[in-house]
């Protein structure tokens, strides 16, 4: 039987997650906590996943890696090893696709077309990350709209901004709290993870083999040159 694997890979939090598709078809959809050292067992983890599935590494003919908002570390392992496991292989796509997209995904039939969405994550520091999409052709996509807020700028900003959605994960949501004004806090619709599968769906992001194409949370990746 003729297989058409697609795979997707995401470290950019708090959280591995893991999906794996033949077509559009969803076989596996995985998240667990992973963070600092245990990262280690990132590697791993995906291979027992695609055991588990009755397949390997060998079998995916395209992959997607989650390009934040997110973690330096996590990001960058999570693109090294596709890009390690896809090196040489002659037919083999690659892409990243944000993140934030996969966490949008949860919205479902909630989200209309043209549907503007805020998705907010903690930037530490004392700040928060800001990054909108829009739903375009049924699926979140980019905006290109950034902003990296501190409570003080984050009252201002959203004393201008409306939207449709507000949308975090619910482990950074207390993180969250400490900056985000009372009426935008209200609105937040908090999510357990993101949806893995979501980011190897994506049809608006072409493969085109860049798997350093990621967001980082510190403000330097925002800045612009003069």
């Amino acid at each position: 039987m003729n297989r058409n694997y697609s795979a997707a890979l995401d470290l950019s939090g708090r959280e591995a997650a893991f999906a794996l598709l033949d077509g559009e078809t969803v076989i596996a959809s995985e998240v667990r906590p992973m963070h600092g050292r245990e990262s280690a067992q990132l590697a791993g983890w995906v291979a027992a996943e695609l055991e588990k599935a009755g397949t390997s590494f060998s079998d995916v003919q395209r992959w997607t890696v989650g390009s934040g908002p997110g973690s330096f570390t996590g990001m960058r392992l999570a693109a090294a090893l596709v890009n390690g496991w896809t090196y040489g292989k002659a037919g083999i796509e690659t892409r990243c696709v944000p993140s934030a997209a996969a966490l949008a995904a949860n919205l479902g039939e909630a989200a209309n077309e043209g549907d503007r969405i805020a998705a907010l994550f903690d930037g530490r520091n004392k700040e928060l990350i800001f990054f909108e999409l829009a739903i375009s052709g049924g699926e979140a996509v980019p905006t290109g709209k950034e902003e990296v807020l501190n409570a003080e700028q984050a009252a201002a900003f959203f004393a201008e901004y409306e939207c449709e959605h507000l949308i975090a994960l619910e482990a950074e949501q207390s993180a969250l709290a400490l900056l985000l004004p009372e009426r935008i806090l209200a609105q937040l619709e908090p999510f357990g993870s993101i949806r893995p599968e979501a980011l190897a769906l994506a049809k608006a992001k072409p493969f085109d083999g860049n798997l350093a194409d990621l967001v980082y949370i510190r403000p330097a990746v925002f800045t612009k040159p003069e």
